[in-house]
């Protein structure tokens, strides 16, 4: 119940410019072998690389004459050392090598830690080597249930260099007296606790006699840990005695102790030999294929299978870093979900870490996802959260925003307020601080919940109530996002990625069909259906016009298809749409109601197929339906401009120059004698067709209008073999 309470005091960053310092927690796992200390010591220096390239200070080596001092919390970054010992490990992480813990000791005194705060964390009761790794940190703590102690146990006897290291390595961090040091590697020495004038301090019986020589006892010595008892401290204990700064059962806890909102903790960099990094995609809208397909490949590639790239078999490769790209305006809420579940439950961050990167947009729903990885990267003009391609109904965003409040809060140590607002325009955020200098955001529910809310003084509106949480890249600020890039190069530079072979961007085919989905390529593809349909009304018979109308249509189907825009309605309508203009032409002509209806309809399917809304009704559905309108508009306008460039263009190159060879190429044709002749459509002008002239069947034209089968026509004009026909008024027309 207590950690449930702390749960729900969650505080969220405000990740402006370097205003609070990096905090990362590297995971270890007991006991430290060799080949562990190895690993832990990359991880440690790829941290360090980390800090270094985004930290506003330059972080100088140190003095070596210089003492040491416990670094300021909002001045310097920290990183923080959980010794984790596994759940079905009964020996308190007991086997830690000594010289593989030295090792480690030895390189956080070094320089390279100089002016980088280090804090040793115990969620765990721990014995053995590995206290000698926490005393070369700037700061210990452990969780209230933890006892620590008992570092010589995996030794039969401690020898004089041991000893030695223990001394030295605590020397320099200046925390544990030297009696405490000898108690906890042989359990065989004494520990006292003496009262002088000077205050209460832990010492060995000889440091006792001594003390009695120039200090004046207030008490006399009382034995803390006799002779033959375990060098063992319990939390409450060594709290007391100074051996730990603070007592903390979770991370909320521990990143407040540590003067951290929980979410500026960041997990460290896992240094792996074999590791790789990955990118899953997650583009267009969100939907239960989209994620189910994301969640597949994300299994896929944690699996240890081997890899060939190139021709080139790579052997078993591990990922440790997954990049989940995402390019969305939201979608199914439901599927959103799903996919950030799974990402805050399924994967280990202290094995694979996930950062999220967002070029253009996380819309709405989308977001959420984003909320679930480790970090999120934002491109310069991103957006993320804000109005999305779906309005969700009351049920729904209740629904979504009890999973984030009861569930994705507590897997991800965050909040709640400020998520829901990605999805709920109804909940109003303050600003709230306690003591002038924790700040968090959160709504009067949460602020309600939280056990000393009478602490916290609220201050102004961060999230407006009737509008969503909208966060642009680089801009403002900047409530989740931990950094931004231009480009995905630059996102694989600031995490070192470039050379990573698994990271790769879609293919060659991915890009493709992302390109011919995008609105000026749907603009081209209209213009050149538009276009193909004009050509095909110059023409008689069936050609190539109509065979590139229709497969652009298609295409144009397809690819809305693919990005969740388009379904069956939106092809039934064009379909209906073309029906009925057809039976304008050949069943029913000059009814002209399925010919304006039909085109209307061949509009409206055309419009729908290019957004996932019929009636607009947020900010970027409007922009959705404005941008589907521009594209049919500047469709039409460049086809009436072409048509209009084609036709004269056909027009004058069938017209033959030189007047001699326009007679010439008439008297070839034989159609000069069909001139002022009449005769009768045998299919309809439209405006190229045949008639019956002279007892022959004729290809002709009409001079402009559209005229019916069985119509008397006179021939008006012949230009070589073009034959221009116009419709007369005769008792049979009428």
């Amino acid at each position: 119940m207590r950690i449930s309470i702390i749960l729900l005091i969650i505080l969220f960053p405000v990740l402006t410019v370097c205003t609070f310092a990096e905090c990362f927690l590297l995971d270890i796992p007991l006991p430290i072998t060799g080949q562990a200390s190895h690993a832990i010591a990359q991880s440690l220096e790829r941290t360090i690389s980390e800090i270094q390239k985004t930290h506003r200070t330059k972080i100088d080596p140190a003095d070596e004459n210089s003492e040491p001092k416990t670094p300021e919390p909002e001045t310097t970054p920290t990183i923080i050392l959980r010794f984790r010992v596994d759940a079905d490990q009964e020996e308190f992480g007991r086997g830690s090598s000594f010289g593989a813990c030295y090792e480690l000791a030895d390189l956080l005194v070094s320089e390279k830690f100089h002016g980088i705060r280090t804090v040793a964390y115990f969620p765990q009761s721990v014995q053995g080597h590995v206290l000698l790794v926490a005393l070369a940190c700037n700061e210990r703590i452990a969780a209230e249930s933890a006892e620590i102690g008992e570092a010589g146990i995996d030794e039969t006897n401690i020898s004089d260099t041991q000893r030695q290291a223990y001394h030295e390595i605590s020397k320099r961090r200046h925390v544990f007296p030297p009696a405490v040091i000898d108690k906890l590697l042989d359990k065989q020495t004494e520990l006292l606790q003496v009262e002088t004038e000077k205050g209460i301090r832990l010492v060995s019986p000889q440091e006792t006699e001594e003390l009695r020589r120039t200090e004046t006892f207030v008490a006399e010595p009382v034995t803390l840990i006799a002779s033959g008892a375990p060098g063992l401290f319990t939390a409450d204990a060594a709290r007391k005695f100074g051996l730990i700064n603070l007592i903390a059962n979770d991370r909320v806890i521990l990143a407040r102790g540590l003067g951290f909102r929980p979410d500026d903790i960041k997990n460290a960099p896992v240094s792996s030999e074999q590791g790789h990094a990955v990118r899953i995609d997650l583009a267009g809208l969100m939907n239960n294929d989209r994620v189910g397909s994301a969640i597949r490949s994300i299994q896929k590639a944690l699996e240890p299978n081997p890899v060939t790239i190139n021709q080139r078999n790579m052997g078993t490769v591990k990922v440790d870093f997954l990049c989940i790209y995402i390019d969305s305006p939201g979608g199914n809420i439901e599927a959103s979900l799903n996919m950030a579940s799974y990402l805050a439950r399924n994967i280990d961050s202290t094995k694979v870490r996930t950062v999220a990167y967002i070029p253009y947009q996380a819309r709405s729903d989308a977001a959420i996802i984003a909320l679930a990885c480790d970090e999120i990267v934002l491109g310069t003009n991103a957006i993320l959260g804000g109005d999305g391609a779906v309005v969700f109904s009351e049920s729904q965003i209740a629904d979504a925003r009890q999973t984030i409040r009861d569930f994705l809060s507590h897997e991800t140590i965050r909040s709640w307020s400020l998520p829901a607002g990605f999805i709920d325009s109804e909940i109003e955020v303050f600003k709230v601080t306690r003591s002038g200098r924790l700040t968090d955001y959160l709504c009067d529910e949460e602020l309600k919940q939280l056990p000393d809310a009478e602490l916290w003084k609220k201050g102004e509106i961060v999230k407006e109530k009737g509008k969503l949480l909208r966060i642009v890249g680089g801009k403002g600020e900047q409530y989740f996002v931990d950094r931004t890039a231009e480009d995905f190069t630059e996102f694989k530079f600031l995490y070192g990625l470039e050379n990573d072979i698994l990271l790769v961007e879609p293919t060659w085919a991915d890009q493709l069909v992302q390109s011919l989905s995008s609105p000026g390529m749907s603009m081209i593809i209209l213009m050149i259906v538009f276009l193909a349909v004009s050509i095909e009304a110059q023409t008689p018979g069936v050609g190539i016009g109509a065979f590139i109308a229709a497969v652009g249509i298609v295409l144009f189907f397809w690819l809305h298809f693919l990005g969740g825009t388009a379904g069956w309605l939106e092809v039934c309508l064009f379909l209906a749409g073309v029906v009925c203009v057809l039976l304008e032409i050949f069943v029913l002509p000059g009814v002209g109601i399925f010919g304006i209806g039909g085109a209307i309809t061949i509009i409206i399917s055309l419009v729908l197929a290019s957004q996932t809304f019929i009636i607009p009704q947020n900010s970027y559905q409007f922009l959705q339906l404005r941008n589907s309108l521009l594209i049919l508009a500047v469709s039409g306008t460049g086809i009436l401009i072409l048509s209009n460039i084609l036709i004269r263009t056909v027009h004058n190159a069938n017209k033959p120059k030189d007047t001699a060879l326009i007679r010439e190429t008439e008297k070839l044709a034989h159609y000069e004698p069909l001139l002022g002749q009449t005769g009768v459509t045998i299919t309809p002008l439209v405006p190229a067709g045949k008639a019956m002239i002279g007892g022959e069947p004729i290809n002709i034209v009409s001079d402009g209008e559209l005229i019916e089968k069985g119509q008397t026509v006179k021939v008006v004009e012949v230009i070589g073999y073009k034959v221009v026909v116009r419709k007369i008024e005769t008792a049979d027309n009428v």
